[in-house]
């Protein structure tokens, strides 16, 4: 598949809407699955959930930089490694599994952590019940798609991803790696995940906005960039409105430098520090009588 060919453009499109990460509300209801996860040392809580096609153990650089401090609980997202897929799959119903997890933490200490589409379904959550944590750390992923996709061209996405899925999904991560051996080492982690839940994501992806669930949130937020997506020429003002968190209340934000996507594997002592004097914050602030 040639870059220059009707379908390399259209799934070049198709990715840089998946990589925005966005989605909107449905009113579909599905029995929430439970997630595994891996739940290491002793504090305050983080629970980290990872990008599209990533697995729980992906964390793994950045939590041992954290476990001397914080109890770390590594998700695996639904239809990813040892997690079941909801028998009818939307992001909201990854949402409300992610949900069982937190009732399971205590919510005075806990702050969740998502990176790429694991952050836009922890913005849900947190929208829906912020009485569940204290703060959220949203890394590499807006609220909402930059480009709106008439139903029209989604379809022939849709069907394009059906014919050419393995030539979409290498081109897809293998672009995200900052270079070439760890886009090679993203896309054999994104193989793991079966087709058919891999397909479920993508088709919700494509008409998907979080822009009322950043606009409502009630918990204090931080949002952590790669400087290959944060222009050196750009500031928070500009950033907030193209990643859809203009109107978010309570924001702070942090630009990793010499990152790529994969910043916590990139950088984890930066996203380490940012992530600590956030937690110091927001919990500093929640004992505050």
């Amino acid at each position: 598949m040639k870059p220059g060919t009707k379908w390399g453009i259209a799934a070049a499109l198709l990715a840089a809407v998946v990589l925005a990460a966005g989605m909107v509300t449905r009113a579909r209801a599905a029995e929430p699955v439970t997630l595994k996860t891996t739940e290491l040392g002793q504090g305050p809580t983080l629970v980290f959930l990872h990008d599209l096609g990533g697995g729980r153990m992906t964390w793994m650089p950045l939590a041992r930089r954290l476990l001397g401090r914080y109890r770390v609980v590594l998700v695996d997202l639904p239809g990813h490694g040892d997690s079941p897929m909801p028998e009818s799959f939307t992001l909201e119903a990854a949402a409300a599994a992610l949900d069982r997890v937190l009732a399971r933490q205590k919510a005075e200490s806990t702050v969740v952590v998502g990176h790429g589409v694991g952050g836009v379904i922890a913005l849900l959550e947190a929208s829906a019940h912020p009485e569940r944590q204290r703060g959220l750390v949203v890394m590499a992923a807006a609220s909402k798609s930059p480009i709106t996709i008439p139903d029209q061209q989604r379809d022939a996405f849709l069907k394009q991803l059906d014919e050419h899925y393995d030539d979409f999904v290498s081109m897809m991560f293998r672009s995200q790696g900052r270079d070439s051996a760890q886009g090679v080492s993203a896309h054999a982690q994104a193989a793991l995940v079966p087709p058919v839940n891999m397909k479920a994501y993508l088709r919700e992806l494509l008409s998907l906005d979080a822009s009322a669930a950043a606009r409502n949130l009630r918990v204090p937020m931080l949002f952590v960039c790669p400087d290959r997506s944060w222009p050196a020429d750009q500031g928070w003002p500009e950033m907030a409105k193209k990643f859809g968190y203009d109107e978010t209340k309570d924001v702070s934000w942090r630009r990793i430098g010499a990152s790529g996507h994969y910043l916590a594997q990139d950088q984890p002592d930066s996203v380490a520090t940012a992530i600590a004097e956030f937690e110091t914050r927001v919990l500093a602030g929640a004992r505050k009588p």
